[in-house]
């Protein structure tokens, strides 16, 4: 039997502590741009940051979690927990002689890697020699984040999520932190965020040890690949690399056409997609997480015709896009005064706030895109399909770059147009390829679902558009502007909830039965 209300409470941890991250990461990024703006340097950063982070998501939301969860909760389920603590001893030992292999080469040839990444900076020798050097010193986050997303996964498979869920926001104060303490003592302040990034990776680490030591989970590297699981985990994660190396190359085809823009673009971009990523965090991210675990147990319990997982599924993606339609109008309809309040001070000029805006509204409706396709992938990864996401994700890879190339002449809100159409197609084949792997999923009743969140969506955008006509933008964060922002906020998730309550929206009803379930489940 599926446990919705459980499921649903693991999501709301996760979303819970992840807001607390995602709004210390805000604030993170509010202070970044008061001090450095979208500077030569700022560039830099935001291109020796992307480097060594992309190879993160080897572990992070790639080869590691697809396969260790499913292979690490099954042979718990089989083996018991002294196999699957063997099980993860030995992965841990794997993943040390990568990272510590992986750093060393990319210390080695970082030159190389930011003319990958950004051979645009090469006609700005002082940006270029710049980044090579943030990069060399950036590149040792990997060890420590790599081995943080490998002690999450481990307690996500243990159905615990509160630590992992809040070790980011340790990062964002530790460069919050650093910026202040540092900023004066560089020559060129910009180091002070590189050592805010590592003392970060560090703090992120070190909180996971003492719920590691609770679950008898602290436990030293074993160099052992031969062994079954062993074997299975790196079968499984081999079609991974190949995933990894797609999505390196969509990032480096995006960066490198960034680089060749005037100075500035490059952190106008990540400014706009940071923005992207807080509801993308909270709430898609968080019930695609809590979902994973889930689906791999239904999956060993149910071989035959998955039912258990398109149910999963189903729920996961109907929850998804209750929030992330209304997040995508919302920031739509009001992203200005958004961009306005929170970045445009200090060293942020008017016609950077007005071109972080304008790129936040080409990025937007890909969010729902984004979330839709978070939820499918996990369905893959539980099925421990691997290969048809990677595949997919080569032909988005060759069309995205296609479209850039064609919107090259509106310069970064181009790439942000061209990203998300590619998003909505990666989405649109993914979701064919798992109605084909598995059977019927009901398209039908998330569509008629996603029509009346669109619909209510429109009516709420319409609302807080019309509170904030009475702003006056270009003036920054004063105290009118601030309010008036907080304020259409808040009448805009009213008037979305009321409407759905009224028409009683199936997802309203399923959020209203879980939360009955959970109080009763705790009652007793």
């Amino acid at each position: 039997m599926l446990n919705y209300a459980q499921l649903a409470k693991n999501a709301s941890i996760i979303a819970l502590f992840t807001a607390i991250s995602r709004i210390t990461g805000l604030v993170r990024d509010i202070i970044i741009i008061h001090y450095f703006g979208a500077s030569l340097s700022m560039d830099a950063f935001n291109i020796a940051f992307t480097i060594p982070n992309t190879l993160r998501n080897f572990v992070a939301e790639g080869a590691l979690t697809a396969a260790f969860i499913p292979i690490y909760t099954e042979t718990l389920k089989s083996s018991g927990s002294q196999i699957a603590k063997k099980f993860y001893q030995s992965v841990f030992g794997f993943l040390l002689i990568i990272l510590i292999l992986l750093i060393f080469l990319g210390i080695i040839f970082a030159p190389y890697l930011v003319h990958a990444f950004a051979n645009g900076f090469a006609t700005r020798l002082e940006q270029i020699n710049l980044t090579i050097s943030l990069t060399r010193w950036i590149f040792c986050y990997i060890f420590f984040i790599s081995l943080t997303a490998l002690s999450m996964s481990v307690l996500n498979s243990h159905k615990h999520f509160i630590i992992p869920a809040i070790s980011p926001m340790l990062f964002n104060i530790a460069m919050i932190v650093c910026v202040f303490a540092f900023y004066s003592y560089f020559e060129n302040p910009i180091y002070a965020l590189v050592i805010g990034v590592l003392i970060g990776g560090i703090l992120q680490l070190v909180i996971q040890i003492p719920i590691l030591i609770k679950y008898k989970l602290f436990l030293l590297p074993k160099f052992n690949i031969n062994t079954p699981y062993m074997n299975k985990f790196i079968t499984a994660t081999l079609p991974s690399v190949f995933g990894i190396i797609i999505y390196q190359l969509n990032i480096m085809s995006l960066r490198q056409i960034g680089s060749y823009l005037p100075v500035g673009q490059i952190t106008y971009y990540s400014m706009a997609d940071r923005l992207i990523q807080v509801p993308l965090g909270i709430f898609a991210v968080s019930i695609a997480t809590a979902s994973l675990p889930t689906m791999s147990e239904h999956v060993l319990l149910d071989t035959k015709n998955n039912k258990a997982l398109i149910e999963i599924w189903h729920f996961s993606t109907r929850l998804t896009t209750f929030i992330a339609i209304p997040a995508m109008f919302g920031l739509i309809s009001i992203g200005l005064p958004i961009v306005s309040v929170l970045f445009y001070h200090g060293a942020y000029s008017w016609e950077a706030t007005r071109m972080t805006a304008n790129i936040m509204f080409a990025l937007a409706p890909g969010l729902v895109a984004l979330s839709f396709s978070r939820t499918t992938i996990q369905a893959f990864y539980a099925l421990r399909d691997i290969k048809t996401p990677i595949i997919i994700s080569a032909i988005v890879l060759i069309l995205n770059v296609i479209i850039a190339i064609l919107m090259l002449k509106f310069e970064t809100i181009g790439l942000a147009i061209s990203l998300t159409i590619s998003s909505f197609i990666q989405t649109c084949f993914l979701v064919f390829a798992l109605k084909y792997k598995i059977g019927h999923l009901n398209i039908k009743q998330i569509s008629y679902s996603v029509s009346l969140q669109i619909m209510l969506s429109l009516l709420m955008s319409v609302t807080v558009y019309c509170v904030c006509l009475f702003g006056d933008w270009n003036k920054g964060p004063t105290v009118f502007n601030a309010t008036l922002l907080i304020l259409s906020v808040i009448i805009g998730i009213a008037t979305y909830v009321g409407l759905s309550l009224k028409l009683n929206l199936k997802e309203t009803e399923i959020i209203k039965k879980f939360y009955r379930n959970y109080k009763s489940c705790k009652s007793n």
